[in-house]
């Protein structure tokens, strides 16, 4: 969950109309790759594929299926993109797979909550301030 609320961003050049192949050592849920494919293509460039060393997430698939999205909107609406900032579309397979094991809202967003906690409680033990400057 800590991945999905904290959503890499990404700059730099890329050229429009040119391929790119996109490769990462690990994988987990996608969202790194994903993110990193959709920044290029709306800067104009073309992603050809993909290329990991190891996929540590469930799936083996990247794209989500169908039925695990349709679930997630009938269930969630625009509400998942309010929380996460992206389009039930825009989900990996495992990130799907992941949501769809959520009953409610309520229990994403306190699954949320925890993950940002968790979130500073590594940062802290490893000596970074606490968001906002004090430690």
């Amino acid at each position: 969950m800590e991945r999905m609320i904290a959503r890499p961003s990404f700059e730099g050049q890329v050229q429009p109309g040119q391929n790119y192949v996109l490769v990462d050592d690990v994988t987990n849920m996608g969202g790194t790759l994903a993110e990193l494919a959709n920044y290029i293509q709306i800067s104009g460039g073309n992603v050809l594929g993909t290329i990991v060393l190891v996929n540590a997430g469930r799936s083996k698939e990247f794209l989500a299926p169908k039925k695990h999205l349709r679930l997630l909107e009938d269930r969630y609406n625009d509400s998942i993109q309010k929380l996460f900032g992206i389009h039930i579309s825009a989900f990996t397979a495992n990130e799907a797979s992941y949501l769809v094991g959520f009953r409610t809202l309520n229990e994403i967003r306190n699954r949320c909550a925890k993950a940002e906690k968790e979130t500073i409680n590594r940062l802290l033990s490893k000596g970074h301030q606490r968001p906002g400057g004090s430690a």
